[in-house]
């Protein structure tokens, strides 16, 4: 699993921001009907994903380090699609029996899939979301998802360790670049290359 995720995020780092811009999933583990895996347009962010009875989708991940929000949960369906990209929509989510809270998910997507995202500020919602035992998501009174979260606490911990992995992989690329960039031998400069013309 690391070697996969050394070679995704050595490309990301190799190739810029442009790599980024088609999405590419490197799958880290499969868990208790969770997908664990690492997304190359988020920078190599992790995320969990499952799906669920009536076709519903449900992914839970980081956005990448110095984002306003930490966290984001996204949430799509075959049948919704009516729902119109760019317009924000309030929805209702409930953990159990817990008191329900209100938040605006933003439609997403294109021709091929459309789905809702919501940001996630709270740092307590990941710990409700592994402890409790069903997530529902309401829209206009009338619940459009009753979703089991069997198995988060082991798919959780498992996003933990690939967000660590990658975390530590960027950051001794990151390292290796810099001694790079400080050895003057290493590779030409641009001025040495503009007064030798077989350096280029």
């Amino acid at each position: 699993m690391r070697r996969l995720l050394v070679g995704l995020v050595s490309c990301l780092i190799a190739a810029g921001s442009a790599a980024a811009e088609e999405s590419e999933i490197i799958k880290w583990k499969d868990v208790d009907g969770w997908t664990v895996a690492s997304d190359t347009s988020m920078e190599g962010s992790c995320f969990i994903s499952s799906v669920f009875d009536g076709g519903v989708t449900l992914r839970l991940g980081f956005y990448p380090k110095g984002s306003e929000s930490p966290l984001y949960m996204s949430f799509a369906s075959d049948d919704w699609r009516s729902l119109e990209v760019g317009k924000e929509y309030d929805l209702t989510f409930r953990f159990d029996k817990t008191d329900p809270w209100s938040a605006s998910a933003t439609a997403a997507g294109d021709a091929s899939g459309k789905f809702l995202f919501v940001n996630v500020t709270d740092a307590e919602f990941l710990t409700g979301f592994v402890r409790k035992r069903a997530l529902a998501i309401a829209f206009e009174d009338r619940v459009i998802a009753n979703l089991s979260l069997r198995g988060t606490g082991p798919a959780a911990d498992e996003l933990m360790k690939c967000q660590r992995a990658v975390d530590e992989i960027i950051a001794d690329e990151g390292r290796k670049s810099k001694e790079k960039k400080a050895d003057p031998f290493s590779a030409p400069s641009e001025k040495r290359s503009a007064r030798d013309p077989f350096s280029l």
